[in-house]
């Protein structure tokens, strides 16, 4: 890292010298001999030299005249000594104006029209010398001759004229293409190379570099005209905005790359944030230059572009955390940047404009892509001299893990024997309290059944008592009945028709039926028979309902039907629900039985409904406002047909945090001693062991919902 620090400093050392040099590479412009004239008149492209003799034009006061980036039309215009620059060239040494035209005036006579441009199909009279435009001056016999120039760009505009021969344009052009062939050579060979390291150890950054190193050769072949030497684009648009392309193509790619070879996001998280945001300048940037804001979009180019200073903390800070190759990346960034500031200063006029000042950027470039590759060179000599470490390490390691091995072996003999002992001790220890545990929960069980039968007793008794009173206090007045029947059978019976006193008889007998009523009593007899047939009805019912339901303890899957069931589970709740809450069912007609243990689902169904109505009694409603809904239906989901069951109430409903935990063996929200959190942790048991899933549906103040699904 010592020796590049030291060729860090000879290159800005060459880079000083090269500067501030005017006797080597001098070249004579002629800014101050000029005269400047800022047009923004819309039908400028129509005036003609002579219209405009009498505007006020305006003397530079450097030799290379910086436009700026204004987005108006630029009209020059230099005098020329007829007899000695007959036969040479009015040359504008800058190779990305978008428009430009030459006008000779002879004694105020327009002689020559030349215009360049690669929206311009008509390059009249123009002397393709070199790749800056040149425009021969006539031998002429003339007084006073003046060259104009029309000049306008969609970014920064430049005038560095001067006449020369043909003979120097020719040598100027030989070195430039001399030392441009180099740098491609240079560009090319680091892109071929970085290439082949990409296909060879597929680390994404080579490609990235390569990207890179397309963008930023790119960059340098537009900048200096090469682009429309070799006609490498046929489309006029494009053509013409190649700058702003590769500059936005060049800023968002060396983010990319520099993001990633320096690993910021581990590295130095507030930088790579920082990258991030750089995007969307280039973005908008894009969109401008779409809609045709050539001179705004390169101006945000060239303000997005200043980010690259950012790089140097950046890498700074990645250096220091102990990354030897982001000390190569700080100085190829470091070398850019001079032959950045070098470019710039000599745009500006503060230092000489000449064919060195002018080749500071090209030349940075190459350098830095130079130093760029010697860090990814150093990345993977890194890499390989990590490698070599942790395997050493890892050798080590592995020596000193058999080396305790070896000694630890006859102890861990000894410990195994011990513990093979305490472990079966230990083991014999927990199967007994295994069984215990499950002797526990078994009971822990059946006293939850038993404690539910228990609440139901009352209830099912007083359900059975009714009907059961209703026919006793019927027999006692059938009985009342029938003995008046009986005593008017006998008067009939006894009626003999040869009597004398047969008219008496009957009479008599009249009177008795009078006496008794009794077709009253024949009524009363019908009404009572109805009432002991209702309740026997009755009685049948919940006999029936108790059969279902008395299956509890059955472990083999019959075939039964869920509507049976849940009348079955009603029945039984119907005495202990009736001062509680009103109960809405709506059983779908023709559902198919399914396979199950039917006295286990009466007790799911048993519990989620008891649950429903006790949710009721905790809210402020009142007793004709409180209600239970139990519904069955038959649905497709998946393609698979189930059984949905769905008991929903209007009570305080459940939080989340309680919908998460209401399965959980012994949680429960009631108070103490008045529930053993155990029942709906048996419900989905029993419920997984028949296939069916549950869905709670709970809000706090308006009710619960469970739905369950059995497979049919």
């Amino acid at each position: 890292m010592i020796s590049i620090i030291r060729q860090f400093h000879f290159i800005i050392i060459v880079f000083s010298i090269i500067a501030f040099s005017n006797n080597a590479f001098s070249q004579k412009y002629l800014g101050l001999e000029i005269e400047l004239l800022e047009l923004t008149d819309a039908n400028v492209t129509a005036l003609t030299p002579n219209e405009l003799f009498d505007d006020v034009w305006v003397k530079p006061n450097v030799s290379v005249p910086n436009l700026g980036n204004s987005n108006t039309w630029i009209w020059a215009r230099l005098n020329l000594d007829p007899v000695k620059d007959a036969g040479l060239h009015v040359e504008i040494a800058y190779a990305t104006i978008d428009s430009l035209q030459v006008f000779m005036v002879c004694d105020g006579v327009t002689i020559s029209d030349q215009l360049v441009g690669v929206n311009n199909t008509n390059n009249r009279n123009r002397l393709n010398i070199g790749n800056y435009p040149s425009f021969l001056i006539p031998s002429i016999d003339c007084s006073n001759l003046t060259c104009y120039i029309r000049a306008w760009s969609g970014k920064q505009l430049l005038l560095p004229v001067r006449i020369v021969s043909s003979e120097k344009i020719l040598s100027d052009g030989h070195v430039r293409d001399v030392l441009f062939a180099i740098y491609l050579g240079i560009v090319m060979s680091l892109l071929l190379y970085n290439l082949f390291l990409f296909f060879s150890v597929k680390d994404k950054n080579y490609l990235h570099y390569v990207l890179f190193i397309i963008a930023i050769g790119g960059t340098q072949l537009v900048l200096n005209g090469y682009d429309r030497v070799f006609h490498l684009v046929s489309i006029p648009w494009i053509s013409l905005r190649m700058t702003h392309i590769f500059g936005i193509l060049g800023g968002v790619l060396t983010i990319l790359f520099s993001r990633n070879f320096l690993h910021l996001k581990k590295n130095a998280p507030f930088y790579d944030k920082l990258f991030g945001l750089l995007y969307i300048p280039y973005f908008v940037a894009t969109l401008l230059l779409v809609l045709g804001f050539y001179n705004t979009s390169y101006d945000l180019i060239n303000f997005s572009a200043l980010s690259i200073i950012i790089l140097i903390p950046a890498s700074i800070k990645v250096w220091r955390s102990g990354d030897v190759s982001a000390g190569y990346f700080l100085v190829g960034w470091s070398v850019f940047i001079i032959a950045v500031v070098i470019f710039a200063l000599k745009d500006f006029g503060i230092i000489p404009y000449n064919e060195a000042t002018i080749y500071a950027l090209p030349m940075g470039s190459a350098i830095e892509l130079v130093v760029l590759s010697l860090a990814l060179g150093s990345r993977i000599n890194q890499l390989k001299k990590d490698s070599e470490l942790a395997k050493e390490k890892e050798l080590n390691t592995s020596l000193l893990n058999e080396k305790i091995q070896r000694e630890q072996n006859v102890k861990l003999e000894q410990n195994v024997e011990e513990r093979t002992s305490e472990l079966t001790k230990t083991n014999a220890s927990l199967s007994e309290t295994l069984q215990n545990l499950r002797s526990t929960q078994e009971q822990l069980i059946q006293s939850e059944k038993l404690a539910s039968i228990g609440q139901l007793t009352a209830g099912i008794a007083h359900e059975l008592n009714n009907p059961i009173n209703y026919v006793s206090s019927s027999a006692v007045s059938l009985k009342r009945d029938f003995i008046d029947v009986k005593e008017i059978l006998s008067l009939i019976v006894n009626l003999d028709p040869n009597s004398e006193s047969l008219k008496e008889s009957i009479e008599s007998v009249k009177s008795k039926l009078l006496e008794l009523d009794i077709s009253f009593t024949v009524s009363e007899i019908d009404e009572l028979l109805e009432g002991v047939e209702d309740g026997a009805q009755r009685t049948a019912e919940i006999v029936r309902g108790l059969r279902i339901f008395s299956r509890m303890d059955g472990n083999q899957e019959i075939k039964a039907n869920i509507n049976e069931l849940l009348s079955s589970t009603l029945i039984i709740l119907r005495s202990n629900l009736k001062h509680v809450v009103d109960v809405d069912v709506d059983l779908s007609e023709n559902l198919p039985d399914i396979n199950c243990q039917p006295g286990k689902l009466n007790q799911v169904f048993m519990n989620i409904i008891t649950n429903a109505a006790h949710a009721t009694t905790d809210t402020d409603l009142k007793r004709s406002e409180r209600s239970v809904k139990v519904s069955t239906r038959v649905v497709t989901t998946d393609n698979v047909e189930v059984i949905q069951v769905e008991i929903s109430d209007n009570g305080v409903g459940m939080s989340k945090e309680t919908q998460a935990q209401i399965f959980i063996p012994f949680f429960t929200t009631k108070e103490v001693g008045k529930g053993t959190g155990l029942g709906l942790s048996i419900v989905q048991g029993i419920l997984e062991d028949h296939d069916a899933k549950v869905e709670i549906s709970s809000t706090m103040g308006e009710g619960t919902i469970f739905i369950l699904s059995f497979p049919t």
